[in-house]
């Protein structure tokens, strides 16, 4: 009978801006070594200079990222699973809009105009708008945290 596995997450210190650079290497070491123990690699958008691995211990993770070039060493400390959470989950951005709404752009080119909402990429976190204050029907891409709902 198998003994369960522990599923730990650890912090490794990487190049800033290198991040998925060594997050290739190391898939590309697991793979060629045949390496057993990591689950998964995980690099946060929102955390420069980081990346998260998922192993079984911290034996695994000394063997992985030693002689890796960008990789400068391991964080102090587990993280927590819920922490890891936090960072992968999509977060909703910007107001809740649909199309027909009359909104106002807020930053951007177009700051300060009002404009109507033709659709919604929920997916890219875009919305296509109507420039009302055009003379001619102009249609733009605005990404959704730029806009603000002033009428439904």
């Amino acid at each position: 009978m198998e003994k369960p596995t522990t599923r730990n997450y650890y912090a490794v210190k990487v190049t800033g801006g290198q991040e998925i650079t060594v997050a290739l290497m190391l898939e590309e070491r697991i793979k060629t070594n045949n390496i057993k123990g990591v689950y998964s690699i995980i690099v946060p958008p929102n955390l420069k200079g980081y990346i998260v691995i998922e192993a079984e211990g911290l034996h695994i993770i000394k063997l992985l990222i030693s002689g890796i070039r960008n990789a400068r060493g391991l964080a102090h400390g587990l993280l927590p699973r819920d922490e890891i959470l936090k960072i992968v989950s999509r977060k909703t951005v910007g107001p809740v809009v649909k199309p027909g709404d009359i909104v106002e752009v807020v930053s951007g080119p177009f700051r300060g105009t009002q404009a109507q909402v033709i659709r919604v990429e929920e997916a890219k976190g875009e919305v296509v708008l109507n420039i009302l204050e055009s003379a001619f029907p102009l249609q733009v891409t605005v990404p959704l945290d730029q806009i603000r709902l002033t009428k439904r």
